[in-house]
């Protein structure tokens, strides 16, 4: 009598399975919900003002930045507070997505080697908590805008489809920058230095037309475009469509890549804890 077993089920391809994993965490949003408001929680504990500390902080920073160097401005002193909140505001937003970026699996090392949970979940909690501390400096942003700005305008809502850029940009962020610094751990030091460098040739504390050196490097730099979709509309009654073309090409680029990073990495993420 021939008994043989039946034929082991192929095993997904390594795009099925990121899909999988994708799927399941943003089912998975609860967790990590949950997650993002323990980290904010353990930073402010048994702080007296607790996260109003980031509007606090941020305002203060702001004020003293528009003080210093407006001084050195030549457009009026409103609009230079409105550029520099604006602009400021964002800036952290995508340098603390950054770094937070790639520190998404090191910094959930316990979590990653004691539970079965997807990877992606750990991106989304970095998300997650960014974006609460983000929406709180979006407080002050906008206040500066209502303060200073006196006219409003249907163009100005296009600063919404630049913010849906801040939701979908750090995904591919943490899908590509996560595995590269847990295999190179220099390779965060490495971040740390360029975000740094970045800010001076940004515009941020500076604008265009005032440093005609710097104006040209900054038509290299992506932050400069990711800044200005939102920060345009906003200031300015403008549409940046020049910016947009960069940013929507570096994220669809960023979207492919940050794929396969993901795929191909996923299955080797316990081995470089």
């Amino acid at each position: 009598m021939d008994v043989s077993l039946p034929a082991a089920a192929p095993a997904p391809s390594l795009a099925v399975s990121a899909w999988r994993d994708w799927s399941r965490s943003f089912r998975m949003w609860r967790l990590w919900t949950a997650l993002g408001m323990e980290d904010l929680s353990d930073r402010y504990r048994r702080t007296l003002f607790g996260i109003s500390w980031v509007i606090t902080s941020f305002a203060v920073f702001v004020f003293v930045k528009v003080v210093i160097f407006g001084q050195m401005s030549k457009v009026s002193f409103a609009e230079f507070a409105m550029f520099v909140t604006v602009g400021f505001g964002l800036w952290t937003f995508i340098n603390s997505m950054v770094i937070d970026a790639c520190i998404a699996y090191a910094g959930s090392a316990n979590w990653l080697m004691g539970t079965s949970i997807p990877y992606p979940v750990y991106f989304l909690q970095s998300i997650y908590r960014n974006w609460i501390v983000f929406a709180l400096t979006l407080v002050v942003m906008f206040a500066a805008v209502v303060w200073q700005k006196a006219h409003w305008t249907p163009t100005m809502l296009w600063a919404l489809p630049g913010l849906l850029v801040y939701v979908i940009t750090p995904m591919w962020l943490c899908a590509i920058l996560a595995p590269v610094c847990l295999r190179w751990r220099d390779a965060y030091h490495a971040m740390q230095t360029i975000m740094r460098l970045l800010f001076f040739v940004t515009p941020i504390i500076w604008m265009p037309g005032q440093t005609p050196a710097l104006e040209k490097i900054a038509a290299y730099n992506p932050a400069t475009h990711f800044i200005e979709i939102v920060r345009q509309p906003l200031v300015y009654d403008t549409v940046p469509w020049t910016s947009w073309t960069v940013v929507l090409a570096t994220t669809i680029g960023g979207l492919a890549l940050g794929a396969v990073a993901y795929a191909t990495t996923r299955n080797r993420i316990a081995f470089w804890l």
